[in-house]
């Protein structure tokens, strides 16, 4: 009996010891296979217009990618970020080479080439009228981009944009819509517009209004557009290929979850007047069956 307890004991010692010796072996072989795994990972660039070329939109994409992008997409793919203006964005997107982007329009020329999230990722205010105050006073608070092209004034536009209603209507009178390209078009369109080199701007407040000191903005007004809805949808958005298709059902899947809808509710109550954010959630709801925290 003594000498089968020696040898239970040598024996355990020697398993011990081989665990020790063997312990590196096993870290190096765990290492190894969650680098192949990692390595397996299909590569997924996410491109991002350069607005406003400042911090602005860095802090925006960096919000929905710690927010949506890498809870989504993050266990699939080997993810990065890439600055580049719109014109880019639209033609990377509409390429075999697999890309995707946040809060992009949909349109149905867009659709022919890319895909895009059933849900909205976000709801904007809708564009508005734009122009130098004496010619926009007399002017309705509801405005007729129509109208306004018959009477031949001049437009400034983003090129590679599409302005969804109005794009039909600025091409049927394309001889007065300046189209703007490049890095920073919204800056390049403000100066156009305090030099008189055009009568009107159709933008977004905040894209606007964020390349504009408090002086400019004196010298400014804005009217609604009688062509438009209330609001647009941004979604996201990915290149037709196999990648881009398991991106978007991915990104579908995500939001339905209870994180997104918290961060739905967060981004539309922050950016937007109450009863503005109010309208949106309630649409988000109704047509899309997203449902919110603390909503009447």
């Amino acid at each position: 009996m003594k000498k089968l307890a020696f040898n239970y004991q040598k024996n355990r010692f020697f398993y011990q010891m081989a665990w020790v010796f063997n312990l590196p072996l096993v870290l190096v072989v765990t290492f190894i296979s969650i680098t192949v795994k990692a390595n397996e990972k299909s590569a997924l660039t996410i491109l991002t217009p350069s607005y406003f070329a400042n911090e602005y939109d860095e802090k925006n994409i960096n919000q929905h990618f710690d927010k949506v992008i890498e809870p989504a997409l993050s266990d699939e793919f080997q993810l990065s970020v890439q600055f580049t203006n719109h014109a880019r964005v639209m033609k990377r997107l509409a390429s075999e080479k697999t890309s995707c982007t946040y809060n992009a329009i949909k349109t149905p020329e867009r659709a022919k080439n890319m895909l895009f999230s059933n849900v909205p990722t976000y709801m904007h205010m809708q564009r508005q009228l734009f122009a130098l105050k004496p010619n926009i006073d007399n002017i309705p608070s509801s405005a007729s981009v129509e109208s306004l092209l018959a009477n031949k004034q001049i437009f400034g536009v983003i090129g590679s944009t599409s302005y969804q209603q109005l794009d039909p209507i600025f091409e049927k009178h394309n001889t007065k819509i300046a189209h703007i390209y490049g890095e920073n078009p919204f800056l390049q369109l403000s100066k156009l517009l305090l030099n008189r080199r055009i009568d009107y701007i159709v933008a977004y407040r905040e894209s606007l209004y964020s390349h504009l000191d408090a002086k400019q903005l004196k010298l400014i007004s804005s009217r609604t557009i009688k062509e438009y809805p209330q609001f647009i949808n941004g979604f996201f958005t990915c290149s037709k290929t196999a990648a881009g298709y398991r991106a978007i059902a991915l990104i579908d899947d995500y939001m339905k979850s209870a994180e997104m809808a918290a961060y739905i509710q967060q981004l539309h109550n922050q950016s937007n007047h109450p009863d503005d954010a109010k309208a949106m959630l309630n649409i988000y709801t109704q047509r899309y069956g997203i449902r919110f925290e603390n909503s009447d």
